[in-house]
């Protein structure tokens, strides 16, 4: 059969670089490839190549390349950027020194805490006079001498990435663009951004550290997406290349350069998006997504089809104001190194071994018990990976294992289940964060296992937390791909406008919305889509609160009708997650407008898996010896091969079911079927 019409997803992880393409024929390919974290890029190519052998296709066939990428993440995670520069409104020099006054941590952390490293230091922060009040009026003019001296010392200092944060910029943005103007005319060359084009809110702090790390990851981006593109060129793919944002959706990489921000948590909202999209065409409307690689454990939850979003985020130790889907993340993956510390207390991550070394069992290098190391000791791994790709040295990790677990006198097998424990107590924490810290009982949800490690974890995980029914996709190692294939071209915009809901004028919260559709449809169409959607949004809170909570803004002109609908929506969201509201007792602020707008793209389609007739046994790989802990003990446990598990044939645990990208546990309280569309069910007793 001809190859056409090529659609391809590539997920750079920590660990492994994942591919997923689908044809004009509905068919799918994969391909997995170990990162390159030195450059991604090579694991890029290296993947392509693969994927490109077993589909068939030639690089002319491709319609489109979908990319997930941690390359901003890990400049974050590892302080990773080109000294930067900071323009502030004359006075406020110590804007990030002073930062919020709230310490994180509980019992005391005050004593304990130190300020994270700033981004830029002190020396590095020019001034300006200028001042526009909190009502939007201009008290003082821009001095156009400052910024010139400004663009001249950073100049001179060799400081290529400067972020420039006015006072209450958000409200009139005039003199951040006259400045950046006169900037570039001094130092053209000079990678400067304005908190006006980055995040147009209130909140100095948040919105100065958020335009401080876009400009830091500006360069880093650039240089990254330069030789990806002059790579891609040389293999003969003309494509346009789409990046995944952290909010779920995708955009060309120009405009991912001017805001790399956005892009912070590409991989991991590529993977909540693809199960979704997943979680919709069989029927789930509360899914709880858990996505565990080689190096970090991705969690969030899925309502009605829809990711959970926020506008509060971390990024790292960081603020964050970026829209993004609602994720929490750990160190805690199959290459998370277990040691003794104080006390021989056991720890589990969040250091990694990663791809390279990676775990003992690689046979690469590595010398510490990983989470990988653990699960083979115990038997729940086959002595390869990768279809028997990538053999593993299971004598080497009973070694190690056996080694530490001696020092706190613990058999190999002990020892390897309290890894595992350990790491799965960190996982429901996790987990705990995104739903009930949100007012979400996560008994009520199913959970979506994907990830190299996912499915082989999942069911200690969904025990921890009371959950019944776990789902395992197709190719669960590949479930950011299956994202990256399933998303739209998505823009968005903000602009705070701090009324209270019983003065604002809906005319004027109209124009504003207007405005900002303009904006949204104007940046989607000009990535070459014919027609896009946008939805409006409100940022409310009760009057002397701290936070706000969005809710969605009916269809059809603002009045004062339907802003009174819009507050009722706020009280019974406050109601869902805090447990409680003050409806008729407190009045409320609507603070912030938000918009956002999808331009569509052709989705991925899952045809129904072919029927296999047959008994279970017709899958039956291997039987052997797996130990599941206390409660269960050591048990005979059969091996079966996904692709050959007849669709519909129940069977019980305990079983291990092997395929080429992930591993996934049934455990001895459960059973298990394959569904008409290749998802793997399981349900605990």
């Amino acid at each position: 059969m001809i190859v056409t019409d090529v659609w391809v997803g590539v997920d750079t992880g920590g660990t492994f670089t994942d591919l997923l393409a689908f044809d004009g024929n509905g068919r799918l390919f994969a391909a997995k490839t170990p990162s390159t974290p030195d450059d991604d890029t090579r694991a890029f190519i290296t993947g392509l190549s693969a994927l490109q052998s077993e589909a068939g296709f030639a690089p002319a066939d491709v319609v489109s390349l979908h990319h997930g990428t941690t390359v901003a993440l890990n400049a974050v995670l590892q302080k990773r950027w080109p000294p930067l520069g900071l323009i502030v409104t004359n006075g406020y020099r110590e804007i990030i020194e002073i930062a919020r006054q709230t310490v994180p941590g509980d019992w005391g952390a005050i004593y304990a805490w130190v300020k994270p490293p700033r981004v830029v230091p002190l020396e590095n922060v020019r001034q300006v006079r200028e001042r526009i009040t909190h009502t939007g009026d201009v008290l003082e003019e821009l001095n156009e001498d400052d910024v010139r001296a400004a663009a001249e010392f950073f100049k001179e200092k060799g400081i290529s990435a400067v972020a420039m944060c006015l006072m209450h910029s958000y409200l009139d943005p005039s003199h951040e663009r006259r400045a950046r103007e006169i900037f570039l005319e001094v130092y053209p060359d000079c990678f400067l951004t304005a908190s006006s084009d980055v995040l147009p809110e209130f909140r100095e702090y948040e919105r100065a550290m958020t335009t401080c790390l876009n400009a830091a990851l500006m360069p880093l981006m650039a240089d990254y997406l330069n030789n990806l593109q002059s790579s891609l060129k040389s293999e003969g793919y003309s494509a346009p290349l789409l990046l995944m944002r952290s909010s779920g959706g995708l955009s060309q990489g120009d405009k991912v350069v001017e805001q790399p921000a956005t892009i912070a948590y590409s991989g991991p909202s590529a993977g909540v998006l693809g199960m979704g999209w997943l979680a919709e065409s069989i029927g789930e409307d509360k899914v709880l997504t858990y996505d565990m690689g080689g190096t970090s454990t991705d969690v969030a939850l899925v309502e009605d089809g829809q990711p959970l979003l926020t506008t509060t985020g971390l990024l790292d130790i960081y603020p964050m104001g970026m829209p993004s889907i609602d994720i929490v993340s750990i160190g805690a993956g199959g290459g998370s190194i277990a040691t003794l510390g104080t006390g021989n207390r056991l720890r589990v991550g969040p250091e990694s071994a990663g791809a390279d070394p990676g775990p003992v069992c690689y046979g690469k290098g590595g010398t510490s018990p990983t989470v990988t190391d653990a699960n083979l000791v115990l038997g729940r791994i086959p002595a390869y990976l990768l279809g028997g790709d990538m053999p593993l040295d299971a004598e080497a990790a009973l070694g190690v294992v056996r080694d530490v677990g001696a020092k706190i006198s613990l058999s190999p097998e002990e020892f390897a289940y309290g890894i595992l424990q350990l790491a799965a107590a960190k996982m429901s924490g996790a987990v705990r964060q995104v739903s009930i810290a949100r007012g979400r009982d996560p008994r009520e949800y199913s959970l979506f296992a994907y990830g190299g490690a996912g499915p082989l974890h999942a069911a200690e995980l969904a025990e921890q937390l009371g959950i019944r029914k776990i789902v395992i996709p197709p190719r669960p190692g590949l479930g950011s791909c299956l994202g990256l294939l399933a998303a739209d071209i998505q823009a968005s915009a903000v602009q705070t406008v701090n009324s209270r809901a019983t003065e604002c004028v809906p005319a004027n919260l109209e124009a504003a919305l207007d405005e900002m559709e303009g904006r949204v449809d104007a940046e989607i169409k000009g990535q070459g889509i014919a027609e896009s959607h946008t939805r409006r949004f409100a940022d409310l809170c009760y009057v002397g609160m701290a936070t706000e909570l969005t809710v969605q803004i009916s269809d059809g002109p603002v009045t004062a009708e339907s802003v009174e609908k819009t507050v009722g929506a706020f009280h019974a969201e406050h109601l869902r997650t805090y447990g409680y509201d003050y409806e008729g007792e407190q009045a409320v602020d609507i603070v912030n407008l938000r918009v956002r707008g999808t331009g569509p793209l052709p989705h991925i389609e899952l045809a129904p898996s072919v029927v296999r007739e047959g008994e279970i046994d017709d899958a039956l790989l291997d039987e052997r010896e797996v130990y599941f802990g206390p409660r269960f003990g050591g048990q005979t446990t059969r091996f079966y091969l996904r692709n050959k598990i007849s669709t519909g044939k129940e069977f019980a645990g305990p079983a291990i079911v092997v395929e080429y990208d992930s591993t996934a546990l049934v455990p001895p309280n459960g059973k298990a079927q394959v569904d008409d569309l290749g998802n793997l069910i399981v349900l605990l007793s």
